[in-house]
């Protein structure tokens, strides 16, 4: 047989013979070995990326310091985070937070002081403060009261007498049950450092200095707030650096800016080890994730005084979240190099900052900042005025390319041609679309069937759950989508540009909706759109391998850069789903999330599936990697949870020993009862518990409590407890607690302010964490809180049972103290009687002075080590005045 040259322009190839498609087919297909070759290079970039992002700088020791003297020095951190996180749980109000912890730091602080260069003045102040403020969250807002508070703070002073400066901010308390290790222990030891090394060098700042360790940050940021608005050195800060952590070890993220200081990025681009993404601040700010930091106190409250404006970065610590408010967040597993890569960042960022001509004369630029980091490597960070007119000149060079390829291709207009680009794009949407719902349905699967969350504990199951069926899916029907009269080779050319034209319409409208996290996608089209540009700048776009040696080439770059943004979006999402609460799908999300990641990844690969011959191997491979994986989360190697030491996954667990007391608007008594209280964090709260606590087998509904009693009558731990009462809680019927104090209200005076005004000024004395909601009656309304300057408007304010809900708390520090306050009360004219519930709740989270009785230890001691116990006492009382 003779065989015919194939023509170089498509449009006028034939298809007439059976054997020239052999040919065609045999030249530009792919084999299905090469297919998996691909898969292969893709797990080994992941592979690369995960090992890329574990490296950690080298920790200096002493010995280092002779040929290093300013640099940060872990082995001196280490032993303060030693000491620190010997002390226990230092948790607001209790000794260990006030006496030892406080004690410890002046001691250091002290040394530090004594030690300095002589040039250096180094001033400490302790200040105890009492306050109030109003916090608007996503739903409602709430009111907060403190007192007696402690924040421990060192200013580093300035040359000239310089007014100006920049505050670093941590906290030494920690949650009950947790050392505190990384939240926020080593940022203490990593401050206390970085002190050390500045008030040893002989020159004095530009700027002030101020090192704040606040003594009460997870009791609501509480200490942040007393300092800002009442501290003699609050008003001259203009600059915060604020570390904190949601999670123990690995690398410090910069993961909030601002606002309006794109100058900030500048100075932090240089780090030694710079590492922060803008799509964190988006996703912090966004409520998706149930967290505050001190971050959120400073940005709101520090322009309060005056005319002057507060502006920050936000650090933390994300990986291993699993230890984030657990036993597990402990000094042992803090690995060294974790201590150098925040004081590199730190010591340097600050150094930077002690000399920033900005912190006195700030450079204010309305907007938003977008920056990312590639692989740790360098730092990229633009505004977002910038990054728009970026985004739409890619998107109109994306454009651009796809609208020449099409003309070059000569396709022309036809019927068949539109068809041919409908069914094109019909066939990709429709393959992510039918991911989609196949995610949706295995997700609802998996949860009904009571296996939630297998891969809570093993996140390699999600490669099988979630990410081969999308690959498989968002494939399926690309391979018979064929135009006669083009050859395979400029078939898979069209697809893939189709898939870039689809996330270029996302990247445009996702940037006209100031979504800044659209940087994920810019890189995607960008190098895409290089890669066909160089194509047809070099004429390869008719070659049978070259133009696909380069595709794959230009995809290197963002596939690198997104699997690495994937990751950290996997180390911050699956372990926040252990504490979302159980009225909410964690697979739904999780397998969502993950098929739009692998999209976005996987995607400008899928658009050549048309080369490949015997593509149903593939797929048969991606279904059998499904299919296993679905297997095992039946079994034991599925279960999600752990209680290694070494690698945690546990399920959390708020448990309050409570006694309830329910009054009626005549006084009388109607209600006296106890129980165990559990608030359910996660999706398999409380059931997967059930066959070694036989206590759950007595659940009780609280729905008819729910409609009857504020709160379901039951004590809130916090304010964040509020959306998800209802859902989330579960109510054992039990013995009375031993409490050595109830909470008492007292109505110091009723006063008829006017006709339709009256005044109540009430005393509420309990233990240091006391919880207070107020609810008038309907046609009543609240005209004003003395805690607070101002009331939020109506659409602000929680409303329960069809009433207005005013939640306040009450923390207590050194000293307990009553919360006193006096509200406005609207009523109707010429009324009588009650006008407004009122409950109470006392938290007791101290156990040495509220003892645990046997019956409920014995509960406690049922639950498998792999649950992480939250637990104290609870008393809730409730009254109409």
């Amino acid at each position: 047989m003779t065989l015919q040259k194939i023509p170089s322009v498509a449009g006028s190839l034939s298809v007439d013979s059976d054997d020239s498609k052999k040919i065609r087919s045999s030249i530009h297909s792919i084999p299905i070995a090469a297919a998996f070759g691909v898969i292969a290079v893709l797990v080994s970039l992941y592979g690369l990326v995960y090992a890329i992002d574990s490296i950690l700088p080298t920790p200096l020791s002493l010995a280092d310091e002779k040929f290093q003297p300013d640099a940060f020095i872990t082995e001196r951190a280490r032993r303060d985070l030693k000491i620190l996180t010997d002390i226990g749980p230092r948790v607001t109000g209790s000794r260990e937070n006030e006496i030892l912890a406080a004690d410890f730091l002046k001691r250091e602080i002290n040394i530090i002081v004594q030690k300095s260069h002589k040039n250096q003045k180094l001033e400490l102040d302790v200040q105890v403060v009492s306050g109030s403020l109003y916090l608007q969250t996503k739903l409602h807002g709430n009111i907060f009261s403190y007192s007696n508070l402690q924040n421990i703070v060192v200013k580093v002073h300035a040359n000239n007498n310089a007014t100006q400066s920049v505050l670093i901010n941590s906290h030494f308390d920690s949650v009950p049950t947790s050392p505190g290790g990384s939240d926020d222990g080593i940022n203490c030891a990593t401050m206390l450092e970085v002190l050390r090394k500045l008030s040893r060098e002989p020159k004095r700042p530009l700027n002030n200095l101020i090192f704040l360790f606040n003594g009460a940050e997870e009791t609501g940021m509480k200490a942040a707030h007393g300092f800002i608005t009442k501290h003699k050195w609050a008003k001259d800060c203009k600059v915060l650096l604020n570390l904190d952590a949601a999670g123990a070890g690995g690398k410090i993220i910069l993961f909030q800016s601002g606002p309006e200081a794109p100058w900030l990025l500048t100075y932090y681009s240089r780090v030694p080890h710079p590492y922060g993404q803008a799509a964190g601040e988006e996703i912090f700010q966004s409520n998706i994730i149930p967290s505050y930091t001190d971050f959120r106190i400073f940005r709101d409250y520090g322009g309060l005084v005056g005319k002057w404006k507060i502006v920050c970065l936000d650090m933390a610590f994300l990986k291993q979240g699993y230890r984030y408010h657990t036993k597990y967040d402990d000094f042992e597993h803090i690995p060294l190099g974790s201590f150098q890569h925040v004081g590199d960042n730190t010591l340097s960022l600050v150094r930077s900052l002690a000399n920033a001509p900005e912190v006195s004369n700030p450079k204010y630029n309305p907007g938003k900042i977008i920056f990312y980091d590639f692989l740790g490597l360098f730092m990229v960070s633009y505004t977002q005025t910038v990054g728009h007119v970026v985004n739409y000149v890619v998107v109109v060079l994306s454009l651009g390319i796809f609208g020449f390829s099409v003309h070059t291709f000569k396709l022309g207009y036809s019927k068949e041609t539109l068809t041919y680009f409908v069914l094109t794009f019909g066939a990709i949407t429709g393959g992510w679309i039918a991911a989609a719902v196949f995610t949706v349905l295995i997700s609802l699967l998996t949860d009904k069937s009571g296996y939630s969350m297998s891969w809570y504990g093993n996140p390699w199951l999600i490669l099988g759950l979630y990410v081969a069926p999308t690959i498989a899916f968002s494939s399926a029907f690309l391979p018979f989508i064929r135009h006669e009269k083009l050859t395979h080779n400029i078939e898979a050319q069209i697809q893939a540009h189709c898939v870039r034209f689809i996330w270029t319409l996302i990247l445009f409208f996702g940037s006209i909706t100031n979504i800044r996290s659209m940087y994920a996608l810019l890189i995607r089209v960008l190098f895409n759109t290089i890669g066909f540009i160089l194509i047809h700048i070099f004429k390869l776009q008719h070659t049978v391998r070259k133009w696909q040696v380069l595709y794959f080439v230009s995809l290197i770059i963002p596939t690198i850069f997104l699997m690495y943004t994937a990751l950290m979006t996997y180390s911050l999402f699956i372990p926040v789903t252990g504490r979302i609460g159980s009225n909410k799908n964690a697979d739904l999300f999780i397998g969502l999330l993950s098929s739009a990641l692998t999209l976005v990844i996987i995607s400008p690969y899928v658009a050549l599936t048309t080369l490949v011959r015997h593509f149903k191997y593939l797929l048969a491979f991606l279904a059998l990697v499904f299919t296993i994986s679905f297997i095992i989360i039946f079994t034991p190697l599925g279960f999600p949870y752990s209680g290694n030491t070494n690698s945690p996954a546990p399920q959390r667990y708020w448990i309050l020993h409570t006694r309830r007391v329910i009054h009626d608007e005549n006084g009388a008594e109607t209600k006296r009862d106890s129980g165990y209280f559990l608030l359910n964090l996660d999706r398999n709260s409380p059931h997967k518990v059930k066959s070694q606590v036989k206590e759950i087998a007595r659940v009780k509904s609280l729905d008819a409590d729910c409609k009857k009693y504020l709160l379901c009558g039951l004590p809130l731990v916090g304010w964040k407890m509020i959306p998800a009462i209802k859902d989330s809680s579960s109510w054992i019927p039990a013995g009375q607690p031993m409490l050595d104090q109830s909470v008492k209200l007292d109505v110091l005076s009723k006063v008829q302010v006017s006709p339709t005004v009256l005044r109540y000024n009430v005393s509420i004395i309990g233990p240091d964490r006391v919880g207070v909601y107020l609810s008038p009656k309907k046609g009543h309304k609240v005209l004003a809180i003395s805690l607070i300057d101002k009331m939020p408007s109506d659409s602000k304010i929680a409303v329960w049972n069809n009433r207005y809900l005013y939640y306040m708390d009450h923390i207590c520090g050194k000293e307990i103290a009553p919360l006193k306050f006096s509200f406005d009360l609207e009523v109707p004219a010429n009324s009588s009687g009650a006008t407004t519930e009122i409950a109470v709740s006392g938290i007791y989270v101290h156990d040495n002075l509220n003892r645990k009785v046997p019956h409920y230890v014995r509960f406690l001691n049922e639950f498998p080590d792999w649950a992480d116990l939250t637990a104290w006492l609870g008393y809730y009382e409730s009254f109409w005045i």
